[in-house]
């Protein structure tokens, strides 16, 4: 069976974005990303009757993972509310009391079966990140690098209609929740798909 076309593997992450909740017309950069890992965190409840598996119920609330970098971004931890500025002219890492939500953004390639490798764009929505933990290792014959990891809880957003104006309702009266969004070369939103946060929302229907 020929599978040329088909994704055979997806590698590397960079150039990554982000924008707070309710400043989503301000994107700004997040420094020196190296990993990225998304956990989906689906809840199932089984339905019995007359003895055996009748069907199931499926409760899909969040995303879980961790968004890896050289190096604590200082101005990231601002915006969201774990570091202040200090009056003595230094930086305070504060108590975390609120964190503010983000919508982030970011690069990774994928490579198809007989085809060049291409860059995929990808926005994880609504998510609260907490600061990273932070591990330093004493020089020794080298130089041993930290990595630090700001966990996160992504909680998406409900998808619109195909005006973007309301939430979207299908025929039995549910709402889409949308955790991430993608954009591949050759997509109508691809070139601008990072400088600016989209918007979810439905196909318009096709008229023959």
């Amino acid at each position: 069976m020929d599978k040329t076309g088909k994704d055979l593997a997806q590698f590397d992450v960079a150039n990554a974005v982000y924008a707070v909740v309710g400043e989503e017309s301000t994107v700004l950069p997040f420094t020196y990303m190296n990993t990225f890992s998304k956990d989906r965190n689906i809840q199932t409840q089984n339905l019995y009757g007359d003895g055996e598996l009748q069907d199931i119920l499926y409760a899909d609330q969040s995303i879980t993972g961790a968004i890896g970098a050289t190096a604590r971004d200082a101005e990231f931890e601002k915006a969201v509310g774990f570091r202040e500025d200090d009056g003595n002219g230094g930086t305070d890492e504060v108590a975390v009391k609120d964190a503010k939500r983000i919508h982030f953004g970011f690069e990774t390639t994928v490579k198809e079966k007989g085809k060049p490798p291409r860059k995929k764009k990808v926005w994880v929505f609504n998510a609260v990140v907490v600061p990273p933990n932070e591990s330093l290792t004493q020089n020794q014959d080298s130089i041993t690098l930290s990595t630090f990891d700001y966990n996160y809880t992504g909680y998406g957003v409900y998808k619109k209609d195909a005006q973007g104006t309301a939430d979207y309702v299908d025929a039995n009266g549910q709402r889409t929740k949308v955790f991430t969004m993608s954009a591949n070369p050759g997509d109508a939103n691809y070139a601008t798909f990072l400088e600016s946060v989209p918007t979810p929302k439905m196909a318009a229907e096709k008229t023959v």
